[in-house]
């Protein structure tokens, strides 16, 4: 790799059409580093679209094939860019892929499941990135505990977000983002923003609900997703329920919309069965909305202390108390929103967070010199 300039020049390893990738991406270059992004698509999200500066490894063949193929691909295209320092996200995805490739200096992003709930592969590989990274950002407290018990050497951690918007995600009109999703504006709307995936719980939301509508019988449930439709067990959920009236499935929404789902509903649930500061929610708190979360570890140590959201441990009756405690209080839900409100814009301003992530970038380049 080539001697750092004042410009640096980064190579973003990950999936390319998530979310987490691409805000990322746009953020860091928004600060004038130079970045280049290399992976493949993930499945079930729409995908990428090609741009300058975006590599797409070889995704075809048997699973190990194609590890390898995208290994070398990758070496390759490092040597291509001859960046300053690699950017990999997820330890089990792409970390391990460049670990295995040598490439340095590296950084490395854990997401939450490739530390938390990894599996045997997944473990083994984590750990192989977590051996060839010269620095591991987590996006909470308890991720980074995490990461640092699983890597077999000690490596840096540093508890790292990427910023959000909080000028697009703040608080707004609700009538009107219900006017824009197609949704009713006078009844009590729930909205779980996790998508339908078996660690989201969807089916466990959907039990929640029907009970919620025992209280609230005119209340409706958003279900929105990054794919298109739901799956069958849901839709046999939603039926078996009797909810097929209540529900509305929302597939993949425009950038420009995201902030409408969030406004538009009275109470916002992410009840996940493992997780780590996601996203979604402190969207939903920079846009002032009650939050539901399940009870796990990062939400005890961001989020209870400070009383920003309500916790639920995971099971039907919890939820569904915990989302009628929002309904039933219109002083507890303007509270939570405030709350919520305040410690978004306190943690996620987006230029401070950016120039943190620059500053470190800075430090491994310059301790590899």
């Amino acid at each position: 790799m080539h001697a750092v300039t004042e410009t640096l020049r980064v190579l973003v390893v990950g999936f390319l059409n998530s979310p987490h990738v691409t805000e990322w991406v746009k953020a860091v270059a928004a600060t004038g580093t130079e970045v280049h992004l290399a992976g493949r698509d993930a499945p079930g999200l729409p995908p990428a679209e090609q741009g300058p500066n975006v590599y797409a490894l070889p995704a075809n063949g048997p699973p190990l094939l194609r590890s390898l193929r995208m290994s070398r691909a990758l070496a390759s295209v490092t040597a291509e860019v001859a960046p300053d320092l690699v950017h990999a996200h997820w330890l089990s995805e792409f970390g391990w892929m460049a670990a295995r490739e040598r490439l340095q200096p590296l950084v490395c992003s854990a997401w939450g499941s490739d530390v938390l709930r990894p599996g045997r592969l997944g473990r083994g590989r984590s750990v192989r990135a977590l051996q060839g990274a010269d620095l591991v950002f987590a996006d909470s407290a308890h991720l980074a505990r995490a990461t640092r018990e699983l890597a077999t050497k000690k490596v840096p951690v540093e508890v790292v977000r990427l910023g959000v918007d909080l000028e697009r995600f703040a608080p707004g009109d609700a009538a009107a983002a219900r006017r824009a999703l197609g949704l009713p504006e006078d009844v009590p709307l729930v909205a779980g923003v996790r998508g339908l995936a078996t660690v989201y719980n969807p089916e466990l939301l959907l039990e929640a609900f029907a009970r919620v509508r025992k209280r609230h019988p005119d209340a409706r449930l958003l279900l929105k997703h990054p794919g298109d439709g739901a799956p069958e067990t849901v839709r046999a959920a939603i039926k078996r329920l009797g909810l097929v009236e209540a529900v509305t499935v929302l597939g993949n929404v425009p950038g420009e919309r995201l902030p409408d789902v969030y406004r538009a509903a009275d109470v916002v649930v992410s009840i996940p069965s493992s997780d780590s500061s996601p996203r979604s929610v402190w969207e939903a708190l920079a846009c002032g909305q009650p939050v539901v979360v399940s009870d796990l570890p990062w939400a005890r140590d961001e989020l209870a202390p400070g009383g920003q959201a309500l916790l639920a441990p995971l099971d039907p009756e919890s939820v569904s108390q915990a989302i009628n405690r929002v309904l039933d209080d219109d002083a507890l839900a303007r509270d939570l929103g405030v709350a919520g409100h305040a410690f978004a814009l306190s943690e996620l301003d987006p230029t401070a967070c950016t120039a943190r992530i620059g500053a470190l970038y800075r430090s491994v380049v310059e301790a590899r010199r």
